[in-house]
């Protein structure tokens, strides 16, 4: 396994100041912080609990707004049915909405790794239904439920690149089972991001790879109007919505 950079190593001697340096330092001060909560689901997912009679894709926008959320990613399971809808019910608000998907993957001997893949805002959803297609999952929404997607990780990845996607491993510290494949995504393939089920795992990280710096997040992973934004991150992005968040959750090599 490769192992893992060490976080703030560098080829510059020790008190030098270079451009580089520089410019570090003023993105560094051009960050602004922002409320995210990077696991919404929608009425595309199943068990979704809606409200009869209420548009919820205009509901979501308004709640949003409420909690102080500046933004927002529709990660429904194997379904972007809902993502223009919402990207549409939030053009005239603030809040920023990001396409995505929820997708099941096998790792190692997992078959439960559940990653939350992010787009960039100008992302319909026919351009993460042709993802989907490109991993192989199945159109039929019966079929998508007990859906796993087999290909190795490593071309899952490559192709969710080539859509210009990122990805984020969520709840990996729910089971035994899921934690045991977390060093593979963090040493073999750089995952630095993660959504976790219980903030103190966060430990766990610190403990493993102590030099390693993470993003550690407790998404709402909400099912419910209810739900939205109860578990959030506040985060300094150099750029906001999708540009800025991909690069805090950017892999490593």
């Amino acid at each position: 396994m490769a192992r893992p950079k060490k976080a703030g190593t560098s080829t510059a001697m020790p008190g030098a100041s270079s451009p580089l340096t520089g410019q570090i330092e003023k993105t560094r001060s051009r960050a602004k912080s922002y409320v995210l909560d990077l696991r919404v689901k929608s009425p595309a997912s199943r068990g979704y609990l809606g409200i009869d009679g209420l548009d919820s894709a205009p509901a979501i926008v308004r709640l949003a707004k409420v909690k102080g959320l500046d933004v927002i990613a529709i990660t429904d399971l194997f379904s972007a049915d809902f993502v223009d809808r919402m990207v549409n019910a939030a053009k005239d608000s603030p809040l920023t909405v990001i396409p995505g998907v929820s997708i099941r993957c096998k790792v190692g001997t997992c078959d439960d790794v559940v990653m939350a893949c992010l787009f960039d805002e100008a992302t319909n959803s026919e351009s993460i239904n042709a993802f989907l297609a490109a991993l192989g999952v199945p159109q039929d929404p019966a079929l998508r439920l007990s859906h796993r997607v087999t290909k190795p990780l490593a071309e899952l990845l490559a192709i969710l690149d080539r859509f210009g996607g990122v990805a984020i491993p969520s709840r990996m510290d729910k089971t035994p089972n899921q934690k045991s494949v977390i060093p593979e995504l963090v040493e073999s393939y750089g995952f630095r991001a993660f959504d976790l089920a219980y903030m103190d795992s966060a430990d766990y990280f610190k403990k493993t790879w102590p030099k390693v710096q993470f993003q550690l997040f407790t998404f709402s992973d909400a099912n419910a109007l209810a739900q939205i934004g109860s578990r959030t991150a506040r985060v300094k992005l150099t750029a906001p919505g999708f540009q800025g968040i991909r690069e805090i959750v950017a892999r490593q090599p």
